[in-house]
């Protein structure tokens, strides 16, 4: 098994990546999985402490174990990516001498915002939304695509060709990580 990190800003995208991404494979060989880490957040009553922290660490140790154990070939993790350490404490996570590559989405403001806006259900854009933009936009990846003025799929098939899906993204490969 090997897992793709896909990152980016709430609202840039990821969740409807990773819909698309599963779409692409689903008619290839390999066995691909969506974990994503903001679900296993779902929780009430809601509060981050040592003990919510530990559930979502053996929530996300668990899927990562019963994936390799089942033979999938590829787990996808999506999360807001903030920093190289939140990187580090999910590779952490995963089954020992798993490969692991991480794809950052990035957008610009004006881009995010549309999109963050455009889902109902998210609250208003505050200063927590915007630092959280801001950390994401600029958190080291193995590579970084640019989600400006393109659709989910061209986003997914970009995702897929970076991460080694067998995808080819429409002109040209993904952006590198810089």
């Amino acid at each position: 098994m090997r897992a793709v990190l896909l990152g980016g800003a709430p609202g840039i995208g990821k969740s409807a990546v990773a819909r698309a991404l599963l779409k692409l494979a689903e008619s290839g060989p390999g066995l691909v999985q969506w974990a994503d880490v903001d679900a296993l957040w779902l929780h009430q009553p809601w509060r981050v402490d040592d003990r919510m922290k530990a559930m979502v660490q053996a929530n996300l140790r668990a899927v990562a174990a019963n994936a390799a154990e089942a033979g999938v070939d590829v787990l996808l993790i999506t999360w807001v990516f903030q920093s190289a350490e939140m990187r580090q404490l999910v590779t952490a996570l995963l089954p020992p001498g798993t490969p692991t590559i991480s794809v950052q989405l990035r957008g610009n403001r004006d881009t995010w915002q549309q999109r963050f806006a455009a889902d109902q259900a998210r609250p208003e854009i505050d200063a927590f939304f915007r630092a959280r933009y801001e950390a994401a936009q600029t958190t080291p990846a193995d590579h970084f695509v640019d989600t400006d003025h393109r659709d989910v799929r061209e986003v997914a098939r970009r995702v897929a060709a970076a991460a080694g899906l067998g995808a080819d993204p429409p002109d040209g490969a993904p952006e590198p990580a810089a």
